[in-house]
């Protein structure tokens, strides 16, 4: 089954990477494929959580800047 391998692989840089160093490489290649699939699944929400939140924030920052009335000479 190599032509899995780039898959499984992707899931576990995927994982390692996003999750702060949560897992090791051996703990998630250890893990029972439906295991992975679920820490994947819920890593993808919670990272789209973040988006969303860092996206609100930004836009009420923006909103709440004030500029300084300054006229041209």
């Amino acid at each position: 089954m190599p032509e899995h391998r780039p898959v499984i692989h992707e899931e576990i840089f995927n994982l390692l990477y996003y999750s702060n160093g949560s897992f090791t490489f051996r703990d998630i290649h250890d893990l029972p494929i439906y295991l992975r699939k679920f820490y994947l699944k819920r890593l993808i929400q919670e990272k789209e959580t973040e988006k969303k939140l860092v996206e609100e924030q930004s836009k009420k920052s923006k909103k709440s800047i004030s500029r300084p009335n300054i006229r041209k000479g």
